[in-house]
């Protein structure tokens, strides 16, 4: 094969007088580009956008009207775990939470006025009945993604319209240090209690959580006022 001597090699990238004139517009388009690319920089990524968003009056009914329901079911609830745990130690809180958390959810709905419908509603479910629908979906995802961008951004609590062009309002739920106990990494789990959680949840899949971690969302539907 033959072979130029390195001298005789044009060199695109220089700018002499010998370079053919293709070569030295290719080399001028390329630096104008790369300094059109450089001028533009990367694009700022702005936060997600809500999903589902109501209109003001509608937010703030569903506030009003769903805030106090879902601080009360927020409230019984980790009344309720905390007293199992004191009299019946952890395998008394994997039975409150397989056999009572859910009437208690319906006890506190029926208590209400308006009449609302509750719920704990989850990504990473342990009882098949918080599984989130796919409005409870969007609203998980956005703040999973605000978590991630950045976890001081994350609101309380937020409205959102769901079915039936129906009213929604999510309390957020984080994980406390005493749901570890049952949430947190497998291995951390005691033996009696992992043994429990297979036999009563053998689709499992709320554990690996830390503490402080986003873990779900009460929601509270709200009718059209």
């Amino acid at each position: 094969m033959l072979h130029l001597p390195s001298a005789s090699r044009p060199d695109p990238s220089a700018g002499s007088s010998n370079a053919s004139p293709g070569i030295r517009l290719f080399t001028l388009l390329t630096a104008l580009l790369l300094a059109a690319l450089a001028a533009c920089g990367t694009p700022e990524v702005g936060p997600p956008e809500p999903p589902d968003p109501l209109t003001p009056e509608q937010a703030a009914r569903a506030t009003q009207v769903g805030g106090p329901a879902a601080g009360a079911l927020a409230e019984e609830l980790v009344g309720r775990l905390a007293q199992a745990i004191d009299e019946e130690g952890l395998a008394g809180a994997v039975d409150f939470c397989a056999d009572a958390a859910m009437p208690l959810t319906r006890e506190v709905q029926e208590r209400t006025d308006p009449p609302l419908a509750l719920k704990r509603a989850t990504l990473r479910w342990r009882n098949p009945d918080n599984a989130a629908d796919e409005w409870e979906e969007r609203v998980l995802h956005y703040l999973a993604a605000l978590e991630e961008a950045d976890p001081d951004g994350v609101p309380a609590e937020l409205t959102a319209r769901g079915p039936g062009e129906s009213l929604r309002y999510y309390r957020v739920l984080r994980t406390a240090p005493m749901c570890l106990n049952c949430h947190g990494a497998v291995e951390s789990i005691e033996p009696e209690v992992r043994q429990l959680l297979s036999e009563r949840y053998p689709d499992d899949r709320a554990t690996g959580y830390e503490a402080g971690e986003l873990r779900g969302v009460i929601r509270v539907e709200v009718p059209q006022g």
